[in-house]
């Protein structure tokens, strides 16, 4: 009983150093990161005093949003690493049979979080790479570095187009907010490397889906945004549902998707925050599945009885538009 007392205790031990390193080396790559983006801020700052205000305070802007998700993640692993210490002192002093096998389950579970931390750092510093590349050459700052795709600096231009136009000629148009599923699980089990050229394919894949039309737009992370010109929500809604079949089949990746329509009372916040809300809703219903913004309203898109290609053939909106000429670049 003694020698499996011990035996607790210098498991215990060991694996509060193992985590305890482990916690170090990471607490150093974050702040290092924090530095570098201590530094790019203060850079922007004087971008902004040199004449490139909007471009620099934007960057500056994500740089902190990236700076506030590494310190609370921080703040959450050093709790669990408290916690833990605090059961191996409980679990030794009770001296209960298969504490060995509790202590040993406990340090797997801590474990997890541990490694998505590790991700969440590696994802800040690619941030801080691709945000000084595009400050290193302004005309990136409309072209994803990843994809190819168009960046959320055009998306904006391009919707604030498409606004002007629904004011003055009464035109329609409707956004789809993709987000692949369990992304984070692919970069932990498989590396970044995998997750980047899983990223590119399914930016081609979507890419061919859309209408000359659509602009796809690369929104961050695994986030995609298709802008639709000259289409409802239920067009888009049958766009979403067949692309996240051919998701699922071509890349065995499942997809969430929000849509939402363009209200004549809406800002491109609004818009774009009305499918994030849909978002939400079909990643809290488990995934791969479509909800829409009524603008009033959040439900469930439900896939045609004929299926997605008899769908499209209900669809005539945005049918008809394709055989018009592009009227985005």
């Amino acid at each position: 009983m003694i020698g499996q007392k011990q035996g607790e205790a210098i498991l215990g031990e060991s694996i509060m150093v193992w985590l305890t390193s482990l916690t170090h080396a990471l607490l150093v790559i974050a702040v290092w990161g924090a530095y570098r983006i201590g530094k790019r801020s203060r850079d922007q700052h004087e971008a902004t005093l040199e004449g490139g205000g909007e471009v620099a305070k934007q960057v500056v802007q994500d740089l902190e949003c990236v700076a506030e998700q590494v310190r609370r993640s921080l703040l959450q692993h050093h709790a669990s690493i408290v916690q833990f210490k605090e059961r191996i002192n409980a679990i030794s002093a009770e001296g209960k049979p298969g504490a060995l096998d509790e202590l040993s389950q406990e340090a797997e579970e801590i474990l997890q979080p541990t490694m998505h931390l590790a991700s969440q750092i590696a994802h800040a510093y690619d941030d801080i790479r691709q945000q000084t590349t595009q400050l290193s050459n302004p005309d990136q700052m409309r072209t994803d570095p990843l994809t190819g795709l168009s960046s959320r600096r055009s998306m904006e231009d391009i919707m604030k187009m498409l606004f002007a136009m629904k004011c003055r000629y009464n035109t329609r148009f409707s956004i789809s907010l993709i987000d692949i599923d369990s992304f984070q699980r692919i970069n932990a089990e498989h590396g970044h490397a995998r997750g980047d050229q899983l990223l590119r394919s399914f930016a081609e894949l979507l890419e061919d889906a859309v209408r000359e039309t659509d602009v796809v737009v690369r929104f961050g992370g695994e986030e995609f945004v298709v802008i639709m010109p000259e289409t409802d929500l239920c067009g888009a809604g049958i766009f979403a549902q067949r692309f996240r079949e051919t998701s699922n089949a071509k890349l065995s990746l499942p997809t969430s998707i929000g849509t939402a329509e363009a209200n004549d009372d809406d800002t491109i916040q609004l818009l774009v925050s009305r499918a994030d809300s849909a978002l939400y809703s079909a990643k809290a219903s488990d995934g791969n599945c479509v909800y829409q913004h009524t603008g009033r309203h959040i439900e469930a898109v439900a896939a045609h009885p004929g299926g997605v290609a008899a769908a499209m053939s209900d669809d005539p909106q945005r049918l008809e538009v394709e055989r018009h000429p592009p009227i985005l670049a």
